[in-house]
């Protein structure tokens, strides 16, 4: 029952809501129906990052996708909590390990052993907009534990305007969530491979096109 709610509310609410009110474009999501399973990996900037590719995955495919978010924050309040637990199939993971509980890694290893697919921002947090951050390695700890399981490199541009870090005020902006083909890592060094997670986002940012992240109120 939960899962059809989730489907439901994409489709018919949160889809024509990014699109019509917000001004969110979404790109060559089809790509998404080329693999079963997938990380999705993008960069961050904003809290509407994790929605609006949720809102781009297909609804058959919805009920399988995780969004992986940081515990520490969205735990803050029950009913933050159960929000993300309800209606972003959040995986909430604690960024410092404590003791008698799996790492992060551990957990996340299990979702996909379980069938799911993830979404992961690589950075860690929402940074300063248009400045990508140097990438945590458990993205491609992950890739090299599960190599028939691809990443799919996501480029957001302009949700640092729409909702800025620190900011509660929405606003209504043109932005982009750009997909890529899925790609499989063709080595098993972790450095390389987050290497080539961070080239394929970048590589998704069209030649001369002016950053939308950056925005300042003053």
């Amino acid at each position: 029952m939960k899962q059809l709610f989730i489907q439901i509310f994409y489709f018919l609410i949160v889809r024509p809501w990014l699109s019509l009110i917000i001004g969110v474009r979404f790109e060559n999501k089809a790509v998404l129906n080329e693999a079963r399973r997938y990380i999705i990996v993008a960069n961050h900037n904003s809290h509407f990052d994790m929605v609006s590719i949720l809102a781009a995955v297909p609804i058959r495919k919805l009920k399988h996708t995780y969004a992986v978010a940081a515990a520490d924050y969205f735990t803050k309040t029950p009913f933050r909590d159960w929000g993300m637990r309800t209606f972003f199939n959040a995986i909430l993971i604690r960024r410092q390990k404590e003791a008698g509980q799996p790492s992060a890694i551990e957990q996340l290893d299990g979702h996909l052993k379980d069938g799911r697919s993830l979404i992961m921002f690589p950075e860690g947090s929402r940074g300063e907009p248009g400045v990508m951050a140097d990438f945590k390695k458990g993205v491609a700890i992950l890739l090299k534990n599960h190599p028939s399981i691809p990443f799919v490199p996501v480029y957001l541009d302009g949700f640092g305007r729409v909702l800025p870090k620190n900011s509660n005020l929405i606003v209504p902006l043109v932005c982009k969530v750009r997909f890529g083909k899925p790609i499989y890592p063709e080595t098993e060094d972790i450095d390389e491979i987050l290497e080539q997670v961070k080239t394929a986002i970048l590589d998704l940012r069209e030649k001369d096109e002016r950053d939308r992240n950056r925005f300042r109120f003053d």
